[in-house]
């Protein structure tokens, strides 16, 4: 296991509220394998973003169907502050949003 099957693992986690996914929407910022222990940094596009822990709790339950029994830590952190700009182009051409 790489932390890319992880990333498209969590490809599969839709924000409700704009139905993109969490990796093209750039909310993940790390994530790391070692032997016993899945990491995982990412983040909300919004502090009080009020769909965060419904994401989040999306995010853990996928993560640990694909983390092969090791242990799963999902840390929402804000630093730095999501921008729409981390946002993949397919995401952004969804938002209608211009792409470069």
């Amino acid at each position: 296991m790489n932390p890319s099957d992880l990333a498209a693992a969590l490809g599969e986690v839709l924000d409700p509220e704009l139905g993109i996914d969490v990796v093209s929407l750039g909310l993940i910022y790390n994530i790391q394998v070692d032997e016993d222990v899945v990491a995982v940094e990412m983040t909300m596009t919004t502090p009080d973003c009020p769909m965060g822990s419904t994401i989040a709790g999306m995010a853990a339950s996928r993560l640990n169907r694909a983390a092969d029994g090791r242990q799963v830590k999902l840390d929402l952190v804000f630093e730095p502050e999501w921008n729409i700009r981390m946002a993949s182009p397919a995401a952004l051409r969804h938002l209608g949003l211009p792409v470069g």
